[in-house]
């Protein structure tokens, strides 16, 4: 039975895709496992702007086909007990990807987190005004701009470098000093022997 109109929504599962065009071919169950011919997917934008992402094979997709089966397009995918929904929240806008990467919004929370295959994550939270960044072991940090750069390296090692002046709070810094350099303190002269502590000279 087709609606007034001829056309018809079907449940299908992907079959093949053509990447190159954004179009796949779908079997339906409901129909002997017929298989259409291809058929694009419906996106957001195309032209000026465009948006792309194809549904896996094997995927669960809602089609709009004609009278006939043999014309149609894929409006998109549907969850079903096989393929459950990642979160469980009217609030949530979320994106998860199978290698582990997911980006995440809770409009309830105010909060914003993107997470990585790795274990890095950045998070902020609204409501409190905190952002974090978390680099899993062995990873690199590098923030750049205008010849001045902030990096920490795979060892946990910091580097700062500036084109012009560095400043820490209302002071100017003039160098950086290490463990073992000898600094010159009220009391005379030390030696640095720890990240807060100075052993004073006699």
């Amino acid at each position: 039975m087709y609606p007034e109109g001829g056309c018809a929504f079907r449940v299908g599962l992907v079959q093949e895709q053509d990447t190159a065009t954004a179009r796949l071919r779908v079997t339906f169950p409901d129909r002997d496992q017929m298989r259409s011919w291809w058929l694009p997917v419906v996106v957001p934008k195309t032209q000026n702007d465009k948006a792309y992402w194809i549904p896996d094979i094997g995927e669960q997709v809602v089609c709009l086909m004609d009278e006939h089966d043999e014309a149609g397009a894929v409006l998109g995918a549907i969850y079903s007990k096989a393929d459950t929904t990642p979160v469980d929240s009217g609030n949530k806008w979320h994106l998860s990807f199978s290698d582990g990467a997911a980006f995440d919004y809770d409009r309830g929370a105010h909060v914003l987190s993107l997470a990585f295959s790795d274990g890095s994550a950045i998070k902020y939270d609204a409501g409190a005004h905190a952002l974090s960044i978390t680099l899993a072991s062995g990873a690199s940090m590098a923030l750049s701009a205008n010849g001045a750069s902030v990096a920490i390296d795979s060892s946990g090692n910091a580097r700062l470098t500036s084109a012009g002046l560095i400043q820490l709070g209302s002071g100017q810094l003039k160098g950086v000093a290490r463990l073992g350099d000898q600094v010159t303190c009220p009391a005379g002269t030390g030696a640095i022997t720890s990240a807060s502590t100075i052993v004073q000279a006699e």
